[in-house]
Formats: structure tokens, sequence, C-alpha cells
């Protein structure tokens, strides 16, 4: 049995060169466009979406930041509105129930005005309908002016707490940024803002951190000019010197005089043996 050497032909190895050849070019184009992908993803960074992260362009990131943004301040003018449309509805409440409670003091102040005797005598049930009218507006009354007194409180207590917290909030925020924030550092501000005029009704009502930095960098300045001007005042200073005293001989000449005063001579003489005795020896 001899082997047979079958002859394939020069078509079919052309045909099997080309496709080894389409095979390379294909995961080279493909290497390739990993490669410019993962050029093009170098300046992507990650964003988080509703808890999920995502990796993104910078122009997406920086339109996503904005969107953000967008929708945190809305948020918060939202939350403000809703504030406000409730402060609104409180204090036109809190009109109403006082406007109610006049009107129930003219109704009552008008009974009271009534000649109740007359009217007695007069027409006895109909005074004793308007004495029932009177006592159950006296009633009415206590009722509302207690529920008013008790949501003034309310309001009160509320707002004291909310300026307590937002003190203490920006207490916390300066504490951070201004190295040394004390309550004695505030009292100096404080004293630096009132001699501008400032009223200490107005600084109470400043929450803003922002502005305390700008009071405090005022305070920085003035203070360092105030320091400059006394040092530039002292440089200026001639110095001062004894003055000769004519009626005592040779006060104003330096060193040891005959013409000086004994006491004088013998104090300068003592110094200077003094100052040779603490002199160090070779």
């Amino acid at each position: 049995m001899t082997d047979e050497v079958v002859d394939e032909g020069p078509g079919e190895s052309v045909d099997l060169a080309e496709e080894v050849i389409e095979e390379t070019v294909a995961e080279a184009e493909d290497a390739e466009a990993e490669d410019a992908e993962a050029d093009d993803r170098s300046g992507w960074s990650e964003i988080e979406v509703d808890g999920q992260v995502w990796l993104a362009p910078p122009e997406l990131k920086s339109a996503f930041l904005r969107q953000a943004d967008y929708t945190r301040k809305t948020q918060e003018l939202a939350e403000r509105r809703r504030e406000a449309q409730a402060e609104h509805e409180a204090a036109g409440a809190h009109i109403a129930g006082r406007a109610r409670l006049h009107l129930l003091d003219e109704q009552a102040g008008a009974l009271d005005g009534l000649d109740w005797p007359a009217l007695e005598a007069a027409d006895p049930e109909r005074a004793r309908a308007l004495r029932e009218r009177r006592l159950g507006l006296s009633e009415t009354r206590e009722r509302l002016a207690f529920d008013l007194a008790r949501k003034e409180h309310e309001t009160r207590m509320a707002n004291e707490a909310a300026e307590a917290e937002a003190v203490l909030a920006t207490g916390r925020a300066l504490s951070e940024q201004i190295e040394g924030w004390s309550p004695a550092l505030a009292a100096q501000l404080a004293d630096f803002a009132r001699n501008f005029g400032v009223e200490a009704d107005e600084l109470r009502q400043i929450n803003d951190p922002r502005l305390w930095r700008i009071l405090h960098r005022a305070h920085l300045g003035e203070t360092l000019a105030r320091r400059l001007a006394e040092a530039d005042r002292r440089a200026a200073r001639p110095a001062m010197r004894p003055a000769a005293d004519p009626g005592r001989p040779g006060s104003g000449v330096p060193g040891l005089d005959d013409r000086m005063e004994t006491g004088e001579w013998m104090r300068r003489r003592n110094a200077a043996g003094l100052r040779e005795r603490r002199r160090p020896r070779p």
C-alpha cells in the first residue's frame, strides 16, 4: 500500500493564506481600537448616580455636576419656599386669632354696657339669654387667649432654638476656618464692629461664617496697621540723652572728671570698678 499525496492545488493555498492575513489584520485592528478606546478613556472619571458608579468622560461629568448642583439648589429653594409659606400661614393664623380676640372683647364690652336691671325688669328671658351669651364670650375668649399664648410661646422657643443652632453651626465652621477661634475672639470682633456702628442685635443675626471671616480679616488688618504705625513712630523718635545740669559741674562729661561732685564721682568710680571686676580674665 502506497501513501498518496493529495495535491490541494495552488488556489486552495492562496485562500488559506488570505484567511490567515485577514485574521491577523482583524486582530491588529481590534487591538488598535482597544488602545484608542483606552486612550479616549484616560481622562474619564467615576460618577455616582442613584447608588451606582459609572465611568464618564469629563464633558459628561461636568454636565452631570451642573445638573446635580441645579437640582440641589432647586430643592433648597423649594424648601425655603415651604418654610416661607408655613411662616406666612402661621403669621396669618396669629393675626386672625388676634382679630377674633379683639372682636370678642368688643362684643363683651357692648354687653357690659347694658342696663341690666332695666333689661331684667322689662324682659327677663332676654336678659337671661344675654347673660349666657356674655358668659360664653368670656369662656371663648379665655380659650382663645390661652391658645394664642401657647402658640406664641412655642414659636418663640422654636425661633430661639433655631437661632442657637445657627450660632453653634457658625461657631463650628469658624473654629475650622479661623485659627484660635474662641468666645473671647468673637467678643473682640464684636467690639471692633461696634466701633463702626454695628449694634449687638445686628451681630447676633449674622450666622454666615463668611461675614465673620471678613470681619476677622478687617480686624487683623487694622491691628497690623496700628502696630506698624507705632513701630514707625518709635523708629523716628530721637534717642533721649540726659541733659547736662549747669548746676552740677562735669555732669555732662562721660567718665570721671575732677569737676564732678563727690557723690557723682564716687558713683561712677564704683560702677567702673564693678565692671572691671566682672570682666572675664584671659
